[in-house]
């Protein structure tokens, strides 16, 4: 009898236990920027905090929980807080006015959306500055700000809940 009851608590315990668990994936990461890696051969970017890991194509597993995580670098053994996740966001093409706030190297904050913009070698420090997107057909585009700062879109990402 005392053994069913704890066989039966221990089976309760597991159960209750098991939707907290992380999921954990294995991923290739390239540094695309300050705190940005990209998933190789995925649209997806993970954002970390304080992550100073200069990956190219490097193993690392990625425990995912809710918006964030963290990642462990295989060869580095360097543990980095993940911040967000996004996915690519199939924009359509045209000309938008959109408010921006510079997050890292290369990442923009679009002001009152869940939407981030990935440029390549964009200089602008914005904080709340209007800038003009343009999203061609082929999803890249550009991004130009007030002060004559253009950048180059290479795509615009939403926050993924994993």
């Amino acid at each position: 009898m005392k053994r069913t009851l704890l066989t039966a608590l221990a089976a309760l315990m597991c159960l209750q236990a098991a939707p907290v668990l992380a999921e954990n994936y294995e991923v290739n990461l390239t540094r695309k920027g300050s705190n940005v890696y990209k998933i190789d051969g995925k649209d997806i970017i993970i954002q970390t905090r304080y992550c100073y890991v200069y990956a190219y194509s490097e193993e690392a597993i990625f425990k995912a929980s809710g918006y964030g995580g963290e990642v462990i670098f295989f060869d580095s053994k360097d543990k980095c807080d993940v911040k967000a996740v996004f996915g690519l966001s199939k924009q359509t093409p045209g000309k938008y006015v959109v408010t921006v706030s510079h997050e890292d190297d290369d990442w923009y904050e679009v002001f009152g959306t869940n939407s981030y913009i990935k440029t390549s070698s964009c200089l602008s420090l914005a904080l709340g500055d209007e800038a003009y997107l343009t999203i061609s057909p082929s999803g890249f585009g550009r991004l130009r700000f007030d002060d004559g700062d253009d950048c180059v879109v290479e795509g615009v990402y939403t926050k993924l809940r994993l």
